[in-house]
C-alpha cells in the first residue's frame, strides 16, 4: 500500500488495440458512455470471446480529450444480440489517437481524441463463457455480463502516451 492506494502489479497488454490492427476481433461491445463535460468516452467490452487475449473477461477503452465519437448502424435493428467486433483499426494522426470498429451485425464506431487507455479486466462471478442472449431474461443476462458497476481486477494496461 502506498499513499492509501493498493499498488497492484499489472502488465502490458498481450496484443495492443491502440497499435495493432484487428487485435479486438471477436470481442463484444456491451456499452459506451460519453461525458461531454470531461470530453471522455468509454467503451465496455466482453472479452471471453476474443481471439487474441488469453487473460481477462472484460476490457475498457477510455478516450480522453474526445474529438470524435461517430456511431453508424448499418443494418436493421435486431433482437437483443452482442455487437461483435469484426475489425478494429487504430488510427494515429496529427497527435491524436483513435480506433475504427466494424461490428456484426452491421454497425460502425469511430472514436478519437488526444489520448487513449485500454484496460484488460477480470470481473468475478460471471462465468467462463458469455451468456446466450436469447435464452435468458434481462435480469439473468445482466448478471452474466460485465457492467459499469462490476467489481473487477486490473490485469493489463496500454496507454497512447
Amino acid at each position: 500500500m502506498q499513499d492509501g492506494f493498493d499498488v497492484l502489479p499489472f502488465g502490458s497488454v498481450e496484443v495492443d488495440p491502440l497499435r495493432e490492427v484487428d487485435s479486438l476481433q471477436e470481442a463484444q461491445l456491451l456499452d459506451s458512455r460519453v461525458c461531454h463535460l470531461t470530453s471522455t468516452a468509454a467503451l465496455l467490452f466482453e472479452m471471453r470471446t476474443t481471439l487474441q487475449f488469453e487473460v481477462g473477461n472484460s476490457a475498457l477503452l477510455v478516450v480522453r480529450g474526445l474529438q470524435s465519437f461517430e456511431w453508424k448502424m448499418l443494418s436493421k435493428q435486431v433482437p437483443i444480440a452482442a455487437l461483435t467486433v469484426v475489425s478494429s483499426v487504430p488510427e494515429w494522426s496529427n497527435g491524436r489517437v483513435g480506433v475504427l470498429f466494424e461490428f456484426f451485425p452491421g454497425a460502425q464506431l469511430r472514436v478519437s481524441g488526444d489520448l487513449a487507455e485500454f484496460y484488460v479486466l477480470d470481473v468475478g462471478g460471471i462465468g467462463d463463457v458469455p451468456p446466450d442472449y436469447l435464452s435468458m431474461d434481462p435480469k439473468q443476462l445482466q448478471g452474466s455480463l460485465p457492467s459499469w458497476s462490476s467489481a473487477c481486477s486490473l490485469l493489463q494496461v496500454s496507454r497512447s502516451y
